[in-house]
């Protein structure tokens, strides 16, 4: 039975010897960072954790501690399944078992308005990041915020709220970071490491895709396919950005990238300026996200996906 119950949640991880941790394909800050904070606290309290993660994590954020140890497999015989940062259980990917998945309790641990409530177990907060939620949990569950923990869960923080100008930065969020910081997370080597410090392919990458974006009302929008990454030896992380740079533009109230992600489907990431809301069309696709920040998964050919994708977004603009 599916129940939204803090008591509950706590109550199976106490129980649990061991659990699986995993996050959403094309792992971003706050996937990775509230996989490993999560992992980092519950291991202080004897539990064997596995972090999981479809796609391999970008190297910027190779300097967590813990990173190494993500797995691309989906779950063995752990007596606990908790999803971190999943609007919907097809964010996982390819590491959804159904099989699996029915046999174990599942914990749905997110900030995603849109989220489905897919778990046996929700908790499900409006918050900037999902790591402002696995903060609260581990203070709850005893864990001390070690410096480790506490940079894992600032760099998510970090990361969701575009260093902490998006409109959901709110004064609580403001009161975490500060509390990450004091328990010894560096803001500044954070951002010299996410923001400062990409591979030169990375940035000849950005200039390729940039350079074939195309402006359609409002919406500024590229394409990312695997020829060009092949050509550019990018690895998929290597996109992350682009829709940002896309929506900041003053010509454009959205920005969308369609990226075709090596398993069949198409990714389409969007972002917005404060007011403009792209969460309903993401929904409306089978997708999720924030009113800012959403997207979704689709399945067929590029061009095809682009033209209702973006038909779509002109139809929501011109109602908003």
């Amino acid at each position: 039975m599916k129940a939204n119950s803090i008591d509950q949640i706590e109550m199976l991880i106490r129980n649990a010897g061991s659990v699986w941790i995993g996050c959403h394909i094309f792992p971003d800050g706050d996937a990775i960072g509230s996989t490993l904070g999560l992992m980092w606290g519950l291991r202080q309290l004897g539990k064997k954790c596995v972090p999981a993660c479809q796609d391999p994590v970008p190297s910027q954020f190779s300097f967590l501690s813990g990173v190494l140890e993500f797995t691309a497999r989906a779950p063995g015989d752990e007596d606990l399944i908790i999803v971190l940062d999943c609007g919907s259980l097809d964010r996982i990917g390819s590491l959804y078992d159904p099989t699996r998945f029915e046999r174990s309790p599942v914990i749905n641990i997110d900030h995603h308005i849109t989220n489905t409530s897919f778990g046996d177990v929700n908790l499900v907060q409006d918050k900037s990041a999902t790591v402002e939620i696995v903060y609260a949990f581990l203070l709850r569950l005893g864990a001390e915020i070690t410096k480790d923990i506490a940079t894992c869960l600032l760099s998510g923080l970090s990361t969701d709220t575009r260093s902490f100008r998006t409109s959901n930065t709110t004064v609580d969020t403001l009161r975490v970071a500060t509390a990450l910081m004091e328990a010894g997370a560096d803001l500044a080597e954070i951002s010299h490491q996410i923001y400062d410090h990409m591979p030169f392919s990375t940035a000849g990458f950005f200039g390729r895709a940039l350079g074939v974006a195309k402006l359609r009302g409002r919406i500024a929008w590229t394409e990312i396919t695997k020829a060009m990454m092949r050509e550019m030896n990018v690895a998929q992380a290597g996109a992350r950005g682009v829709v940002s740079f896309l929506a900041s533009t003053r010509e454009a109230d959205v920005g969308i990238v369609f990226r075709e992600n090596g398993h069949g489907k198409i990714d389409v990431e969007m972002r917005s300026v404060p007011g403009v809301d792209v969460s309903q069309v993401a929904l409306s696709f089978g997708g999720g996200g924030h009113p800012q920040a959403a997207g979704c998964s689709l399945p067929g050919e590029i061009k095809e996906i682009e033209e209702r994708v973006l038909a779509a977004m002109e139809e929501s603009l011109g109602k908003q």
